[in-house]
């Protein structure tokens, strides 16, 4: 699989994934124009995309699917339990969509959705696989839980949500009580440290590479988001570039590309 970040942050999130005969998208929430420059910067044409599948029904991951879909007839795929939602959000054909409540395949991808608590009216998550490359999608969420690990350990690729600093939360002045409750809750947002908390049960299992997504412009940085998990997993012994390289997403340009390679597919 080739893998890559093209936006993530409250101004918008979507991640491109392909595999030899399949395009697909993990969201778009971004305008028409940022998403084309960022597949031309892949050599993609939009036109070749499958599928886009949406995690919430929240605007920074859907807004900019309805432009999309419509320009290039994409089949949009998202959980029965926003289907009622997204039907009245959406102005595409109902033919585009496709809702699910269980795995499924696109061409050659094996997509397993799992929940995830999160503020909306049903969040999830993608284990994607490639027969033994699995890249998994786990943003948005208050708490990481036993049953949402199960769903992500070993896999080669995780984006995983570090939203915020608590700190930097508590004492940001624009925010009210109300929204930091909610970001601070276990139905809103992953802070750095249990990002970070995380990532020292992943390696175990053998997840080698994390990129730091959803990251706040307001309640955090990019080098705290580093600093705090990079401190937190060395007093762990767990070593950054040793036992678990860490990168991170981007708000408004696009991430590391990445290669996952099945098994059968390396050359020995």
């Amino acid at each position: 699989m080739r893998v890559c970040n093209l936006a993530s942050g409250s101004k918008g999130n979507s991640t491109y994934i392909e595999s030899d005969t399949t395009r697909i998208l993990i969201d778009n929430g971004k305008p028409l124009s940022y998403i084309f420059d960022r597949l031309n910067e892949l050599n993609v044409p939009p036109e070749k995309i499958d599928a886009i599948l949406i995690t919430h029904e929240h605007g920074d991951h859907i807004k900019g699917i309805e432009k999309f879909a419509r320009t290039y007839n994409t089949k949009v795929y998202a959980h029965m339990s926003i289907r009622e939602i997204l039907l009245h959000q959406l102005k595409i054909s109902h033919d585009q969509f496709v809702f699910f409540d269980s795995n499924f395949t696109i061409g050659d991808l094996e997509i397993q959705p799992f929940p995830l608590p999160h503020d909306s009216k049903y969040c999830i998550g993608y284990r994607i696989a490639e027969e033994d490359a699995v890249v998994s999608i786990c943003t948005d969420l208050g708490q990481f839980n036993d049953s949402t690990y199960e769903m992500i350990k070993s896999s080669a690729l995780v984006y995983l949500e570090s939203n915020y600093d608590s700190e930097m939360l508590m004492s940001y002045p624009n925010y009210p009580p109300f929204l930091k409750r909610r970001i601070n809750g276990t139905h809103g947002h992953l802070s750095n440290l249990a990002c970070a908390k995380a990532i020292e049960k992943l390696v175990k299992t053998g997840t080698r590479l994390v990129v730091l997504s959803h990251i706040s412009e307001h309640s955090n940085t990019i080098n705290l988001a580093v600093s705090t998990i990079v401190n937190y997993l060395e007093n762990k012994d767990i070593i950054p570039n040793r036992d678990i390289k860490l990168d991170v997403a981007y708000q408004d340009h696009r991430g590391t590309i990445y290669r996952i390679t099945p098994t059968s597919k390396k050359k020995f």
